[in-house]
């Protein structure tokens, strides 16, 4: 596809940015209005004229006045306006030669594996959108006037992710542009999407990667072609490949598992050509052969009507996979084959669909593997890391740390529910042997017995029935619960702990909005949210209530999620039962300890690395900042170098602290004790007196007891203690997984 010579003065574009949506905050998005002023401004730095370009927006309030100081006229992004512009609006384009289309927002696989682009009027339980496929099949029909448009060119930054059980049937199906004949199907459409089916386009520093990444390949492109003799062509096709080669590099260096996609029909010369997802290998003569078995195997399941139950396993088939089905229909056992293996889980999924009565044979499933290194078939992957993603993080930790014990695996992420899936999947099962994967279930789900830890189980049921293995499942849930209880007699249960968000104070008065949510596992309930601001003391009775109903004396951890400006507030001198006949604080009846994510983003790898290390550490392993060391930059020098320590004791005058708490988040550090009053020298002596030689895990009772001590002696230290305790798998109660567009 070479660059084509253009007058970009003759260009129209429609573009659509959803960020705000009917529902709770957690479905709305920052960072689709700045990818579409992206969008605009490149468009119109090419020629266009921006009374050419119609934009549409449901913007965040904080994007509001950038979106119009960009495109004052712009439009709400509502489903009346969006169906007008498509419908209607397009018919009055005349005499131009390109058309650009550009849509960024929330995208769901919706049933039928139609992609639906969420509309602003979307709600949690009503999720009302777009038919993605309908974008490219209007531009095709006398919507477009036959006249009017040489090509198009579409672009979707949305997220086709497969919704999990229990949301699937909240979602609409997609709404289409049109029903018309597609009148002009040789019209050329070059649509480039943010990512396969089932998969997610994530986002970075506010802005869509798919987009950004976009954005720079077309300057770079648009700049060489400023240098052309034609001065204006555009070879997309290039475009492509570097968007392409970004991702290449991403996904090398462990950063995105994003693919994104790229379907081009007619561009030039009637060509028709599909590119999604990464590129096959060719295969070596071992998994040439086993391809030959796998054909074979194929024809004989087809049956005494091939051509018949091909044409049926192939629609089934196109709701799973991601590329086209073959020209040929029906298809033969040769070209299903081959199309299973431009599918990841493709060809146990074909095998799947040819035998739902049978379970498949030792050595085709060895084929399988041997082929694609894989066991599950699509809808079952998809639904396992659905399942995953409604864990929190804490959640999938858990169940890696399960993995782990069992088969000791040190290698496993916990943050994307994608690749700990393919991590597990990885534990590839013997011949007629429980998968690996399929144990790993049944131990974490035993332990947890929470909402998904059933889910997961009845998911691990449907997967050992496929391949015939109920049994040996059956045996292995018996074993599981026999540990289960023996984790529970040992105590070793997963903990309780209260959270309280305490939101910054805006006015001398030191008057808090605040949360409050109680959590043990993966269960976590709501307990109260003040909006209007409430006086420390009003504050510290609504915690004595909700503690005394929902909370064990001496067990609970009660975790305070403070701004860092807020760290050094005594929050575990706090009194309980303030208007009783004992006095007692916060701190002595409860393990207490702050915690602040602010400043996390940019080094979790290491938070998370410095945290791994709390398990087998003392306190004699954590390391001492000298007092002089009081500034930003002087601190962060010492850490840059001490990747692996777990956590630091302070001693910092006060007048230096926010500094040194400001240095100590950004570098990661998840463990911090420092003394509340005393200065250098007499807290130094006493927290080497306090701290002993404990277990970093122990801390917070540890600092418990020192509390106590010092309800009887108020010249101990214990009550000044402070401990930052900041695990990067308890985080807040996760939002509602929609948070990537």
């Amino acid at each position: 596809m070479t660059a084509v010579e253009h007058d970009w003065r003759r260009t129209h574009a429609v573009i659509v940015a959803v960020e705000r949506y009917n529902g709770s905050d957690a479905l709305n998005l920052d960072g689709p209005v700045h990818d579409a002023i992206g969008m605009r401004k490149w468009l119109t730095g090419r020629g266009v004229p921006p009374e050419n370009i119609q934009l549409l927006a449901s913007p965040m309030e904080r994007n509001r006045a950038a979106l119009e100081a960009a495109h004052p006229d712009y439009r709400p992004a509502e489903r009346a306006n969006v169906r007008k512009v498509f419908r209607e609006g397009l018919s009055h384009i005349d005499g131009d030669d390109w058309l650009w289309v550009y849509w960024a927002g929330h995208g769901v696989q919706a049933r039928g594996g139609r992609w639906s682009l969420l509309y602003p009027e979307t709600s949690d339980t009503d999720l009302q959108g777009l038919d993605a496929d309908s974008l490219v099949d209007l531009v095709r029909t006398d919507h477009l006037r036959w006249d009017a448009v040489d090509r198009v060119t579409v672009v979707i930054d949305a997220c086709r992710q497969a919704l999990p059980p229990g949301s699937h049937e909240l979602a609409d199906i997609p709404q289409p542009l049109t029903d018309w004949p597609q009148t002009r199907s040789d019209r050329p459409v070059f649509w480039m999407r943010a990512c396969q089916a089932g998969a997610v386009a994530m986002e970075q520093d506010g802005a869509g990667r798919f987009t950004s990444a976009l954005l720079r390949q077309l300057e770079a492109a648009g700049a060489d072609a400023d240098g052309d003799a034609d001065g204006a062509g555009l070879d997309l096709d290039r475009v492509w490949r570097g968007v392409q080669d970004e991702f290449a590099q991403m996904r090398a260096t462990g950063s995105s598992r994003q693919y994104p996609t790229m379907h081009v029909i007619n561009w030039e010369e009637q060509e028709r050509t599909v590119r999604l997802g990464p590129p096959a290998p060719p295969l070596d003569p071992e998994k040439r052969r086993f391809r030959e078995t796998l054909v074979l195997e194929a024809s004989g399941l087809l049956g005494a009507d091939p051509a018949g139950s091909a044409g049926r396993v192939a629609a089934r088939l196109c709701e799973q996979f991601t590329t086209g089905p073959p020209a040929t229909t029906p298809p033969s056992a040769e070209e299903l084959v081959d199309w299973a293996l431009e599918n990841p889980h493709g060809t146990v999924t074909l095998l799947a669909e040819l035998s739902t009565h049978a379970p498949v044979r030792t050595e085709i499933r060895k084929a399988c593997h041997v082929l694609q290194d894989q066991w599950l078939t699509r809808a079952e992957y998809t639904e396992l890391v659905a399942l995953l993603g409604r864990l929190d993080e804490r959640g999938r930790y858990d169940v890696a740390e399960e993995a782990r014990a069992l088969f000791g695996l040190v290698d496993l992420s916990c943050h994307d529910p994608a690749v700990l899936a393919d991590a597990l999947e990885e534990l590839l099962p013997k011949p007629d042997q429980l998968p690996q994967l399929l144990r790993v279930v049944e131990r974490f789900a035993a332990v947890d017995q929470g909402a998904v830890a059933a889910d997961l189980r009845a998911w691990s049921l449907r997967c050992a029935e496929r391949l015939g293995l109920k049994g040996q499942l059956m045996e292995r849930r018996g074993e599981a619960e026999e540990y289960a209880e023996g984790v529970k007699a040992a105590g070793l249960a997963q903990d309780q702990r209260v959270q309280i968000r305490l939101h910054s104070s805006n006015d001398a008065a030191q008057r808090r909005a605040y949360e409050v949510w109680t959590r043990r596992g993966e269960d976590i309930i709501s307990l109260a949210k003040v909006d209007t601001p409430a006086s420390l003391e009003e504050i510290q009775r609504g915690i004595d209530d909700l503690l005394s109903r929902h909370a064990r004396t001496r067990d609970t951890l009660v975790e305070f999620f403070v701004a860092p400006t807020d760290l050094e507030l005594a929050v575990h001198r706090w009194q309980l039962d303030a208007e009783g006949p004992l006095e007692r604080s916060l701190g002595t009846d409860y393990p207490v300890v702050v915690r602040c994510t602010e400043l996390r983003d940019n080094q979790r790898h290491v938070w998370k690395r410095r945290w791994e290390r709390v398990d087998s550490a003392g306190t004699e392993d954590l390391e001492w900042l000298p007092a002089h060391l009081d500034t930003f930059k002087q601190v962060h020098g010492v850490l840059q170098g001490q990747e692996d320590v777990p956590g630091l004791v302070l001693t910092t005058p006060s007048r230096a602290r926010s500094d040194v708490f400001n240095a100590c988040l950004f570098d990661g550090v998840p463990v911090l004790i420092w003394h509340g009053e005393a200065e250098a020298a007499t807290a130094r002596a006493e927290l080497t007196t306090l701290l002993g030689t404990e277990r970093l895990r122990s801390l917070p009772q540890h600092l418990r007891k020192l509390r106590s001590a010092s309800e009887a002696d108020e010249s101990h230290h214990g009550r000044h203690m402070a401990l930052l305790w900041d695990d990067p798998h308890r985080p807040l109660p996760d939002q509602l997984d929609l948070s990537a567009p």
